[in-house]
């Protein structure tokens, strides 16, 4: 039977995963809590569990463009330390103004009549902070114009 820490090793070939993500793997295997506690900080140690990377690679490697507060949430989810996640995202080297005027673009490529209120909506839903949206629709009214108007049905 493999120990806990050759299963780790097994588990972490096939995807990287957080220390709490690891830990709550192993607890599912017939492995005693000792053991498990061992193999975990044995991995931390060799280096192959590294909650910090996990962190900023998972922000890297977003393909969506979201808020600051919604990718802190997803790690948090994975079971980063809140305070961690929250210096992942603030040291990401796309902004969050970089992330919400991506998501501006991709919606008016994808919708051409979209009004203002809707596109406010949307990346809200994404997690971006109102005033940042309102800003950013404020500045590309400016500069390209208003947006469609849906008309109204009556």
């Amino acid at each position: 039977m493999a120990t806990a820490y050759v299963c780790a090793l097994r588990m972490l070939a096939h995807r990287r995963l957080t220390e709490a993500q690891l830990w709550q793997r192993l607890e599912r295997k017939p492995f005693e809590p000792q053991e498990i506690r061992g193999a975990v900080e044995r991995c931390k140690r060799d280096g192959y569990v590294d909650d910090k990377l996990f962190a900023q690679l998972y922000i890297e490697g977003k393909q969506k463009a979201v808020g600051d507060v919604r990718l802190v949430g997803e790690l948090v989810r994975k079971g980063i330390d809140r305070t961690a996640a929250w210096s992942a995202v603030q040291s990401a080297s796309a902004s969050e103004d970089a992330r919400v005027q991506r998501a501006l673009e991709k919606l008016l490529r994808t919708k051409s009549d979209l009004s203002y209120p809707s596109a406010a909506r949307a990346l809200e839903r994404l997690g971006f902070p109102a005033p940042l949206v309102y800003r950013r629709l404020r500045e590309h009214a400016a500069e390209f114009g208003p947006f469609a108007e849906v008309a109204q049905a009556s």
